[in-house]
């Protein structure tokens, strides 16, 4: 395993989720840098 198959993970500070935040392949905070994509979903 190398440290291209690590995946970023950042905490939501809403939901305390750790989830990816990958900006190339996978990511959870494209509509905010603070909160996940569903808790910004659920705000609005």
């Amino acid at each position: 395993m190398t440290n291209e198959d690590d995946i970023e993970l950042k905490v939501c500070k809403k939901c305390d989720a750790p989830l990816p935040c990958d900006a190339l392949r996978l990511n959870y905070f494209n509509l905010n840098t603070c909160i996940c994509d569903d808790c910004f979903n659920q705000l609005s």
